[in-house]
């Protein structure tokens, strides 16, 4: 049994990096946001652009600013921000114990430290197999990893990874801890949302028992 995880928001805070990068990127320029406030525009569907120029910035300094925030967001120093969310380690182990293999497909600019940040996090003893896609066309090549893997689930937090799921004909399990609030994946399409990857397991888990007894 071959399971698909994404990474940002699924296994591992996607706020605390985003808000700490954001913030350094308006105190150069003299812009203060409320930092939640954005935060939750971009959970509920804004990209940081968007949200920036619903708190008020011009189009032109909310451009700037979030082409200064995608060029930083992926250095080192930021990603010491991240963590692994809790229980994730957990779930993790339990999906090994089935017999499952693991495949980790997430989308980063810069992949070469994508190992490091795994091993650091103590997350790379859990996966056989590590996919890391470019932002563009990040739906497209997500979706080819998946037909490629045989992933019979594919755990994520986004929108875009719903739609890389239905793009590969792979049941999509849904979490709302990450990038996107349950009533915005909702409203996307996702039919079934939950609160973490634990709960995402256990729901595959009892539609497997379902159709197993079926």
């Amino acid at each position: 049994m071959n399971l698909a995880l994404d990474l940002d928001g699924t296994l591992i805070g996607c706020e605390p990096r985003q808000s700490a990068v954001l913030q350094v990127v308006l105190a150069r320029r003299g812009q203060p946001v409320d930092l939640g406030r954005a935060w939750e525009l971009k959970r509920n569907g804004a990209s940081t652009e968007q949200a920036l120029v619903q708190l008020g910035l011009s189009p032109v300094v909310a451009r700037q600013v979030a082409e200064e925030w995608r060029n930083s967001i992926e250095a080192p120093v930021w990603l010491g921000l991240d963590s692994v969310l809790g229980g994730v380690s957990e779930v993790l182990k339990d999906m090994r114990a089935t017999g499952a293999r693991l495949a980790l497909i997430t989308s980063r600019t810069r992949r070469e430290w994508v190992p490091q940040q795994l091993e650091r996090l103590g997350l790379s003893p859990w996966l056989d197999e590590v996919t890391v896609v470019s932002p563009e066309n990040a739906v497209t090549r997500k979706a080819e990893s998946l037909r490629r893997g045989s992933a019979v689930a594919f755990f994520g937090d986004t929108e875009s990874d719903h739609r890389s799921a239905l793009e590969a004909d792979v049941p999509f399990f849904g979490v709302s801890c990450g990038q996107r609030s349950g009533a915005f994946l909702a409203k996307s399409g996702v039919k079934a949302v939950h609160h973490d990857l634990a709960a995402a397991w256990e729901a595959f888990r009892t539609e497997s028992r379902r159709h197993s007894r079926g």
